[in-house]
């Protein structure tokens, strides 16, 4: 009769974490095509296209690593390439994230497993950046799972388990190369957990007793063939995350070098592709060292004051993020740090831990990311999703426990607080995740994200069919990148090859996906005789603000040279950024 009971309430459990997962993928697939591009979503699209058309891939740090492309892949074999397909993976990946509450159930009362699904489900940033073609929440759910499953190989003294861990983390790594930073992470919160047991050693007298104690019983425990078979688990996992990276990162059918499958068919290559890829990683990891803040600090590049300005706007941007998407979140992971640790005899070490890894994170990815967007709190939420689990689990035994005694005073107040909780998250969801997913007052969007009513230039730009060209780009020169960055990136093979691609996008990844053909004119060269059906043209403001300009639509121009298309083409004054990158699309009438 005990295992029944024990069974049962498994099962309710595990039917109440799949609930969750349920509302999860829903929440992340409905209209996930109805936000236009952002650029790095335009690029990282277009180059996933590139490799479903060619079967040609290599490893670009600027868009992190290659696993996106790899699934974005066969989401295009499958759907055909699309705004919604380039998507779909990462949706995918971030509904079943909940599942991943399921492996701290030795550890969490059921209440608080259902409380972490809870959170990673309907989190507002998670839905938001699951809807994203971006590595960010690939790299957080898969090393999540990982923590999970080394949690639960030392809950099991079971080596699967690492092993498991060591597949998910090297999908994180092959997702984005900040799954290292993870390494470091779950490092520092077990050196705390670690100074937590010596200064509250529990029955031991000192925090010193603690440790020669656990020194003995572990020098019982561990005989020959005990380390034997936890180096070979080591060298296991370290071989599974190693053949993960080498996977994906390594090349597909690269005009000069060995690829993956040659290397594969012929082994005598693999050590020179094995050399190849680490010499490829190390670059980005140079790469992406230098350009974040913290690299920068270490090498001394960063001055004091702009660091500090730096940092008090980004302290800025998560402030704004915080209140307005995650106040339940992070008020109750602040609960739940609390009474884990000062309210009980004995503090677990998975709360503990997972409060301490989301702490850091947040200061942390506020000073080492290289730019300033709402996606790298990803990196924090998540962890924080078990304290906050934890916090909302008191709340909610209040509740019962006054449901019980009849004491209705608390009952109203847990429900009204639950009511609140609730509420708050479904109306910040639900305004910013579908209502305004591209609205620069919208704390979530970043610069690079176009503003809606790019959509409808798009698809115009994508329904063009005209003659030798379906669109032309005009003036050209204006459209040149102001980043050098960019500049140094180019290459030949982009298409369409007159435009400043990277000032342009994501209009190279839509034109790309509908097989337009674009064709290029400037002052010097003036309109073809034969205009195809859309006209880009680089836009300017004839106001003074920016903000003035998209509330008053007619206060964006074209260029000169245009004009003469005013009597045929209906003009559109649209932002390929939020508040910048002024366009203006012109569609021939007759053919829209």
């Amino acid at each position: 009769m005990p295992d029944l009971r024990a069974r049962l309430r498994e099962d309710r459990l595990v039917a109440a974490v799949a609930a969750l997962t349920l509302v999860a993928l829903l929440a992340r697939v409905v209209l996930l095509g109805s936000r236009v591009a952002h650029f790095d979503e335009g690029r990282v699209a277009y180059w996933t296209l590139q490799f479903f058309e060619t079967g040609s891939v290599r490893y670009r740090y600027i868009i992190h690593g290659p696993f996106a492309q790899h699934v974005g892949r066969l989401a295009f074999a499958s759907l055909g390439p699309s705004d919604f397909a380039a998507r779909l993976p990462v949706a995918l990946v971030g509904g079943l994230l909940p599942l991943s509450a399921l492996l701290f159930r030795d550890h969490l009362r059921d209440v608080e497993v259902a409380g972490v699904a809870a959170f990673l489900a309907v989190n507002p940033v998670l839905v938001y950046y699951s809807r994203f073609y971006r590595s960010t929440v690939l790299t957080a759910a898969f090393c999540f799972v990982a923590f999970g499953l080394l949690v639960r190989a030392w809950d099991r003294r079971d080596g699967r388990y690492v092993l498991a861990a060591a597949l998910f983390w090297g999908l994180g790594f092959a997702a984005k190369e900040s799954a290292v930073v993870y390494l470091l992470c779950w490092a520092g919160a077990a050196a705390l957990l670690v100074d937590h047991r010596l200064f509250r050693p529990g029955a031991d007298d000192t925090g010193v007793d603690w440790l020669r104690d656990w020194l003995r019983a572990a020098d019982s425990a561990l005989d020959a063939a005990t380390l034997a078979r936890a180096a070979g688990t080591a060298l296991g996992a370290v071989l599974v995350a190693g053949a993960v990276t080498l996977f994906f990162y390594a090349p597909r059918g690269p005009a000069d070098g060995v690829g993956f499958w040659a290397a594969v068919s012929h082994p005598w290559r693999l050590p020179g592709l094995v050399g190849s890829v680490a010499g490829d990683i190390a670059v980005g990891r140079s790469y992406w060292s230098g350009h974040s803040l913290v690299g920068k600090l270490l090498r001394g590049v960063v001055d004091g004051p702009l660091f500090v300005q730096k940092l008090r706007g980004r302290i800025g941007g998560f402030v704004a993020v915080a209140t307005t998407y995650a106040a339940p979140l992070l008020s109750l992971s602040l609960v739940g740090f609390v009474h884990e640790r000062y309210a009980r005899a004995d503090s677990r070490p998975l709360v503990m831990a997972t409060a301490y890894w989301g702490a850091v994170s947040v200061p942390g990815y506020m000073v080492g990311a290289d730019i300033n967007a709402a996606w790298v709190y990803v990196n924090a939420f998540v962890p924080l999703a078990v304290p906050a689990a934890v916090g909302l689990g008191l709340v909610v035994t209040a509740g019962r426990d006054a449901l019980a005694t009849d004491d209705r005073v608390s009952v109203g107040a847990v429900a009204i607080l639950l009511a609140v909780l609730v509420g708050w998250t479904a109306v910040a969801g639900v305004s910013g995740v579908y209502l305004q997913p591209t609205s620069p007052d919208n704390s979530l969007v970043q610069y690079a994200q176009p503003e809606a009513d790019t959509r409808a230039a798009m698809d115009a730009v994508a329904a063009a069919d005209g003659g030798d060209a379906d669109v032309l780009v005009y003036g050209v020169d204006s459209f040149a990148p102001a980043n050098k960055q960019f500049v140094d990136m180019r290459s030949s093979g982009r298409e369409p090859a007159c435009v400043a691609w990277f000032s342009t996008l994501p209009l190279g990844w839509y034109t790309e996906t509908h097989d337009a053909s674009v064709a290029c004119a400037n002052a010097s060269t003036g309109l073809p005789d034969d205009s195809p059906p859309v006209v880009v043209a680089k836009g300017k403001c004839s106001l003074a603000r920016t903000v003035d300009c998209r509330a008053t639509p007619g206060a964006i121009r074209g260029p000169p040279g245009v004009t003469s298309l005013s009597d045929s083409y209906e003009r559109q004054g649209v932002f390929l950024r939020t508040t910048g990158r002024v366009a203006v699309v012109y569609v021939e009438e007759s053919g829209s």
